[in-house]
């Protein structure tokens, strides 16, 4: 049977200006057309969902988060079975599709098992594109290795992440591939996180980083690389890469390499002062570890900030950028969505634009043009938002004002018709 969602103002996903007194019409998980009412006629016995006084919008695409847990305080870490690890993780991804991300790209944590059991519903969450790890050398990124002589997996049931010459990353790169991952991700810097590096140290050559994007062109594949420092940012673009995560301290000539090739910019703005601001309000999180990287990230801040003007004058000359939040168990998880506020604040993107660039936009990254609009034969991924993110973008901070979140034509949060038992999520949320 169809569904009409009536009556709200559309925001498509591609067109420049919302479309009021819209209709949006859907059937067996797809779209089949959308647009003023004064051009589509309602289909005589459909279901009609009355959004007069809404907005209804695509899904959100969030093209950089983490959906698995692990303790952020080692001590935990290292009691936590994997099983409870996974079990847990199934909260974040609940969590994560609750905040309006329908479909989300996981930057290291989940295998093809999460991508799976979310695909044929046995758990709630967003449609995820994998990469299983992320490659990282020795003492780089991704390598927990710590003074005491070990290392620390930080998912035990994932292969070792560390890769050493050209040789050692084709055939880690062809490991995640084997294994079903969607891209590959690799890290040409160091992370604000890491435990034995620097945000601003390069990672891995040329010829390394060029390997991974050989292997995963192979199987039709790209790579997205993390790239905090400057260096790191350049080799990676000169690798020819698929998009740039975090880059915040990119230059005038990284942007005009990413211009020239098409490269993708994920910046993941929110993730340092919603991290500041998060210790902040609670002085226990993550105990003596967490409070120590106060310092560390108030210069990062500081050094963001003085780049916004780079930034700025980057989106207008055309760089391409996609939403995303790196969220994890930690941080982000069911506040994705306030990244969208920095990047009006930040990359002086209107409302509109940024919601684009969470939606079409993201869509193009991830190389899903089924997904991120709401057009004929695109996948009916819908949210109802109570209000105009187009007049103020944090609305879309509020759950409350998620009045339904549709995916794959299915409503996971109905708050419209008032279900008198809940939806999984609201269920959920109440224990």
């Amino acid at each position: 049977m169809k569904t009409v969602i009536a009556g709200g103002t559309l925001i498509d996903g591609f067109s420049h200006d919302p479309i009021p007194e819209s209709i949006v019409v859907v059937e067996d998980g797809n779209i089949v057309a959308a647009g003023s009412s004064k051009s589509i006629a309602k289909p005589r016995g459909a279901e009609t969902i009355d959004a007069t006084g809404h907005t209804v919008m695509p899904g959100i695409i969030d093209c950089h988060l983490h959906s698995t847990y692990r303790a952020r305080d080692l001590r935990q870490h290292l009691l936590n079975t994997p099983t409870y690890n996974v079990l847990r993780s199934t909260e974040i991804l609940a969590e994560t599709i609750a905040c309006g991300v329908t479909t989300a790209r996981d930057m290291g944590g989940a295998d093809a098992g999460f991508r799976e059991a979310v695909a044929e519903g046995t758990i709630l969450g967003p449609r995820l594109l994998i990469c299983v790890i992320m490659i990282s050398q020795t003492g780089g990124h991704s390598d927990y290795w710590v003074p005491a002589g070990m290392r620390l997996p930080k998912r035990t049931w994932l292969p070792d992440p560390i890769a050493d010459g050209t040789d050692a990353v084709r055939a880690l790169a062809r490991q995640v591939l084997m294994m079903g991952a969607d891209f590959v991700k690799i890290c040409s810097t160091g992370g604000i996180t890491s435990f034995t590096d620097h945000w601003d140290e390069s990672q891995f050559t040329v010829a390394e980083l060029r390997v991974a994007v050989e292997e995963a062109a192979r199987k039709g594949k790209n790579v997205a690389v993390h790239a905090e420092g400057l260096n790191g940012i350049k080799n990676a673009l000169a690798a020819g890469v698929h998009s740039i995560e975090h880059g915040w301290f990119i230059d005038e000539e990284c942007v005009d390499t990413m211009i020239k090739h098409g490269i993708w910019w994920v910046p993941t703005l929110a993730l340092v002062p919603q991290s500041i601001k998060k210790r902040s309000e609670d002085a226990g999180w993550g105990g003596q570890q967490l409070a120590n990287e106060d310092e560390k990230d108030q210069q990062i801040l500081t050094k963001m900030e003085q780049h916004i003007p780079l930034w700025q004058d980057a989106v207008k000359r055309g760089l391409k950028v996609a939403f995303g939040t790196d969220q994890s168990h930690r941080l982000m998880t069911g506040e994705n969505l306030v990244e969208l506020e920095y990047m009006v604040e930040w990359l002086g993107m209107s409302p509109m634009e940024a919601i684009n660039s969470a939606t079409q936009r993201a869509s193009e990254c991830i190389e899903r043009p089924d997904l991120g609009t709401l057009r004929a034969g695109c996948k009916a991924d819908v949210l109802i938002v109570n209000g105009d993110p187009l007049n103020d973008i944090t609305i879309l901070q509020d759950r409350e004002r998620l009045r339904m979140i549709v995916k794959d034509g299915i409503p996971v949060i109905d708050k419209m018709r008032q279900p008198p038992i809940g939806t999984p999520i609201e269920r959920r949320r109440t224990k």
